[in-house]
This record gives structure tokens, sequence and C-alpha cells, in this order.
């Protein structure tokens, strides 16, 4: 019999926990199907291993995946409009690229630049692979995401399924 105290050891993935860190440092996770994601389309809300998140497509493609609440005020970027290839929060009008940084602070004025360039919120590495978008959380240069066999057949080659299975991931 496995104690409480072990169970969450091994089941529990929030914060620092053993088996988020795992998870976190050494692991491609999917997160979405990429058709979901339509390029300038609305950001989704994302929560992966107890981290909120926000997922978005620019207007040409690019992914990218940050920390929900902009770093100004904490307003949800789930709520801001895709420009470009950017997010621009709908609270006081901070643009936040898809590489974490911020590119514009509107209330700055001429020193907005040089405002925004002191400033960055967490972005996480993402890619798409099979129809799937994938988001690797850790910092620094993650590994290459692995060729899995459903990766080289076409849509007609492959279906998803979204189902609530009630347990944990062990």
């Amino acid at each position: 019999m496995v104690t409480r105290s072990e169970n969450e050891r091994l089941t529990l993935v929030e914060g620092e926990a053993p088996m988020g860190r795992l998870i976190r440092e050494n692991y491609w996770m999917p997160f979405a199907r990429a058709e979901f994601l339509k390029p300038g389309g609305a950001p989704q809300r994302v929560r992966l291993l107890g981290a909120d998140l926000v997922a978005f497509r620019g207007e040409d493609g690019t992914l990218g995946l940050l920390d929900e609440h902009c770093p100004h005020r904490l307003a949800s970027l789930a709520l801001a409009r895709v420009e470009g290839c950017n997010l621009r929060c709908l609270y006081h009008g901070w643009v936040l690229g898809p590489d974490g940084a911020v590119v514009q602070v509107p209330s700055e004025g001429e020193r907005s630049g040089q405002f925004a360039a002191s400033i960055r919120t967490s972005r996480y590495h993402v890619a798409e692979g099979g129809g799937l978008v994938w988001a690797f959380l850790e910092a620094g240069e993650p590994p290459q995401l692995p060729p899995l066999p459903f990766m080289s057949k076409g849509p007609e080659g492959r279906s998803w399924w979204r189902m609530t299975v009630n347990c944990n991931w062990l």
C-alpha cells in the first residue's frame, strides 16, 4: 500500500513537486489541436502543470505561449487581441511579443521602447507537430520535438478526441 505522502510525491505536478519538475524539465506536452489556434484569432487559456498560460497564433502563423497575466496590472491576456505577431493587453494597451518581450508601452510616449526593454514576461517554447500544439515549460533550449509515428501522417491518417478522466497522470 502506498502512503499518502508517497502518492503525492508520485502524482502531484504543480509548483516544485518532484514529478512536475521532472515533466517540465524533460518533456514536450501536447495541449491543443493546431486547428484551434487560428491566425490572428483570440488567445486561448491553457493550464499546464498548475501554470496559467495563454496560447495564440499571430496573423502570420507564429505561435506564442505566455504567462496568462500581463506584467503591468495582471489583466488576463486571454482577453488581449492579436496584432501582427503580438498580443495587445486590453487593460492599458501594452504589447507583448511571442518571445515574452514587452514591445510597446503606450503610456510612456517617446520613452516607450526604453521602458518596455526593461520588462519581460515568462514565455514558453511552443511547437506544432502531428496536428497538435506542444509546450516545453523549462527555461533554456528545449530538446527537439520527438518524431512520433503519427507526426508524419496527414490529417486523414489521424484522429483526435478530448475527454475528461478523473484520475491522476500516473
